[in-house]
């Protein structure tokens, strides 16, 4: 690889980098939005089904918004795996520059061992949070 084409890599990783980390960024934002209209919702009594499908829509969103995050990260780690090749003066691949993504996806545990993890991330606060509490003051009130 020459040093061009390697420096070109790095800086489309950058850029991707920055990229899925703005990415959480704006999932916050669709979290914020959804809270918003919850409240308005709430305030000028919007029926519970609109409401409701409105929240379930949001969250939808937010899932297809982490989706397209998650392809974002395997483009980064298709570049890893470019960078990483013709490094052979770095034996420990732990200590290769540019390979988070790569490490990540390397350490990925089997299908059930993988929804398991799912299933235990999704009962989170920080991830059930806003939906799941707005979907209940939606339900109670």
């Amino acid at each position: 690889m020459t040093t061009d084409s390697k420096q070109l890599l790095v800086e489309q990783w950058h850029t991707l980098h920055n990229n899925h980390e703005t990415y959480e960024n704006y999932a916050l934002i669709i979290k914020l939005i959804a809270t918003t209209i919850t409240l308005f919702a709430f305030t000028f009594s919007v029926a519970t089904f609109v409401t409701l499908l409105i929240l379930a829509i949001f969250w939808l969103q937010e899932g297809i918004w982490k989706t397209f995050q998650q392809r974002t990260a395997n483009a980064i780690i298709a570049i890893e795996d470019k960078l990483a090749l013709n490094e052979v003066e770095q034996k420990d691949e732990s200590n290769k520059p540019y390979l988070l993504y790569k490490q990540w996806q390397d350490n990925r545990p089997n299908t059930k061992k993988l929804i398991a993890e799912y299933v235990s991330n999704s009962l989170k606060p920080t991830v059930m949070y806003p939906y799941l509490p707005l979907l209940l003051v939606v339900i109670i009130f």
